[in-house]
């Protein structure tokens, strides 16, 4: 069985290449960055940038070869704050060019379905496709939620892939919300209630 542990900054740029692979057909990037080939130039290189304030800002865990990694927002760190935004902004359009309008577009539709009380936000989950199926992203997801019932908090997160939507139920979320991306991809957002401390 596959064991997720915390990880550190120290693992960012093996924990970037895991996403990129997890998400070249993922459904969001997709529509972000349509050119298959430039999209697997480019995604590891925004990955590592969501990755400079992941730790800061929750918790990221991956198993133990960095096979499936979850990174997780904290209550009140769910949505980037002004200065966060202002900080990125350049770094996002040099690795996203063109590029930078559907990614703001998208995160400014995500922003606004975010739940206003305090919750464990999984940010990105992801699995490296030669390891799907076998347990890895299981207890990567596994490791967050156990964060989140030790504080008793909901977990949220959304997807764009209606195929997650059974993975996520299997492990207690439930479809909350849906929307649309303009001339592109539905969006589902899903919650899990908090466990309740003893």
């Amino acid at each position: 069985m596959p064991h997720a542990r915390l990880l550190k900054p120290t693992d960012n740029l093996e924990i970037a290449e895991t996403l990129a692979r997890a998400f070249q057909t993922e459904t969001g990037w997709s529509y972000v960055i349509p050119d298959a080939k430039l999209r697997a130039q480019r995604l590891t290189g925004v990955f590592h940038l969501f990755l400079r304030d992941e730790h800061r800002k929750g918790a990221v865990y991956g198993t133990d070869g960095i096979e499936a990694v979850t990174l997780w927002r904290g209550p009140g760190n769910a949505r980037d704050s002004m200065l966060d935004t202002a900080q990125l902004i350049v770094p996002f359009v040099q690795q996203l060019r063109f590029s930078i309008f559907r990614s703001l577009e998208v995160a400014d539709l995500i922003e606004k379905h975010l739940p206003k009380e305090p919750v464990w936000y999984l940010h990105y989950a992801g699995c490296d496709p030669a390891y799907q199926g076998k347990g890895y992203g299981g207890a990567a997801i596994r490791a967050g939620l156990e964060r989140a019932d030790q504080d008793g908090l909901p977990a949220y997160l959304e997807t764009a892939d209606e195929h997650n939507i059974p993975l996520y139920q299997s492990f207690g979320f439930a479809i909350k919300h849906s929307w649309q991306v303009p001339e592109g991809p539905q969006f589902w957002g899903m919650q899990r209630p908090g466990k309740t401390r003893h």
